[in-house]
């Protein structure tokens, strides 16, 4: 009885040693030879004994109607046979065979597994790839990667790592394994579904699969923050700001520390619960039970119009994982300013005037000012508030900086004018002072002469 259960376990673990590649599926006729995938195959059928005798190309088989045989390459087997006719000459039989063939090949298995499959945000765990080999032929040319997005990875094991693959290439010998392993950290709210490629040689092909997939869950901010202010806020008149705390996790506790920045132009009249006061600044610390909530209400006071927001700020740890909620709540409606661009000055002006009576052959066009338009533009504050904005454009524009060169090359070219009109009016003097003088000269020698 113990060696029937062994012979047993041994023809199983015999059956799952290979991987196979299904050849052929169909029905031939035997002493024919059937050529298959450039091998050739030859079915000979004995009725007696209810056997089929094939000859592989490697080694001969002797396969029992209804049954497999294999032998180290291919596996045989017969569905059935049946007669299908008699050589009335050679007086040969020849049947039917219904038959399907394989060819024995290797073949990888995977298994991904992580320690935790439920994370939050900023929490780690440690994820496991394994390849294994159960065949009895080696592997080669296997190329494996396993895409880690959108976790972060802090560490990888076995494997090489790319950005956000872990990746692999070699070979694997019979019945080895190849483990690598990743320290992943969740960064995003989300369900993923984490997988790779493998690719490799099966002994008879370049076989290409992908892996098991691994699902992870990322939870969303387990600190959820609620809030609500009274509408049509003015000034001197009192309102209230309301926010909710809650630990929606199941079983965590969670440590917080709120903080509220008043702005200069808001003042606190009352807090529930009380808040440690700095200043303008707010704090109370909390410990919230999982599932527990805690409900802050502010009683407060605007004091002026003002552009600064009240800015909250929410700091927890839950399994010692830090993370912040930051927001801010206007208590004004931000409204568009007037806006007038400067206009020019009195030298500037005289400047183009000057280049005006100065440029003879190029002429200098100064932009013109443009129609005041007006827009009327609806805020809305709650329900209430209308106010009209005006923009008014610029009734006149600055000189460009194209203007204002021109300007400088005619002053220079009209100073440069006036300092050679001087130049030759000085020399004309000269040459006129110079003749008379010679004019004298002669005249007192023509004299003396007489």
């Amino acid at each position: 009885m113990k060696n029937l259960i062994f012979i047993l376990m041994l023809f199983l673990t015999l059956q799952i040693a290979y991987a196979e590649t299904k050849m052929f599926s169909g029905t031939l006729i035997t002493d024919t030879d059937k050529v298959i995938d450039g091998a050739t195959f030859t079915f000979k059928y004995d009725e007696n004994s209810q056997k089929a005798f094939v000859q592989t190309p490697t080694t001969a088989l002797i396969v029992e109607n209804g049954g497999c045989k294999s032998n180290d390459i291919f596996r045989i087997c017969i569905n059935r046979a049946n007669f299908s006719y008699k050589n009335i000459t050679t007086y040969v039989y020849y049947y039917e065979v219904d038959a399907i063939i394989y060819k024995l090949t290797g073949s990888l298995n995977t298994s991904s597994k992580s320690i935790l499959s439920t994370l939050l945000q900023g929490e780690s765990t440690e994820l496991t790839v394994v390849l294994t080999n159960p065949t009895d032929f080696e592997i080669t040319n296997i190329d494996f990667n396993y895409d880690l997005t959108p976790f972060y990875i802090t560490e990888a094991k076995g494997c090489e790592l790319n950005y956000r693959l872990m990746e692999w290439k070699g070979s694997l010998q019979s019945k080895y394994d190849k483990t690598c392993t990743a320290t992943i950290i969740a960064e995003k709210e989300g369900k993923y579904s984490l997988s790779g490629n493998l690719s490799y040689f099966n002994g008879f092909e370049t076989e290409k699969k992908a892996t098991d997939a691994l699902a992870i869950t990322v939870l969303p901010k387990q600190l959820k923050v609620n809030q609500s202010i009274d509408k049509n806020i003015e000034i001197k008149k009192p309102f209230y700001l309301n926010i909710s705390l809650q630990n929606i996790h199941p079983s965590e506790y969670v440590n917080s520390v709120a903080t509220i920045t008043l702005p200069g132009h808001v003042s606190l009249i009352k807090d529930t619960p009380a808040f440690e006061k700095n200043e303008r600044v707010l704090k109370h610390g909390l410990f919230l039970k999982p599932n527990a909530s805690i409900h802050y209400s502010l009683y407060m006071e605007k004091l002026s119009e003002g552009t600064e927001p009240i800015s909250l700020k929410f700091a927890y740890s839950i399994k010692g994982i830090n993370d912040v909620i930051e927001n801010s709540t206007f208590v004004d409606v931000i409204s568009a300013q007037e806006v007038k661009l400067p206009e020019p000055t009195k030298e500037e002006n005289k400047s183009n005037e000057t280049t005006t009576n100065l440029t003879a052959t190029n002429e200098v066009r100064i932009p013109q000012p443009t129609e005041n338009k007006t827009t009327e533009t609806n805020l809305e504050a709650g329900n209430k508030t209308v106010e009209q904005i005006t923009v008014i454009d610029a009734q006149e524009q600055k000189p460009s900086s194209r203007n204002i060169l021109l300007i400088i090359a005619t002053s220079l070219i009209a100073f440069t004018i006036i300092i050679l009109a001087v130049f030759r009016i000085k020399k004309r003097k000269k040459e006129n002072e110079e003749s008379l003088l010679l004019e004298k000269i002669k005249n007192r020698m023509d004299e003396q002469i007489k």
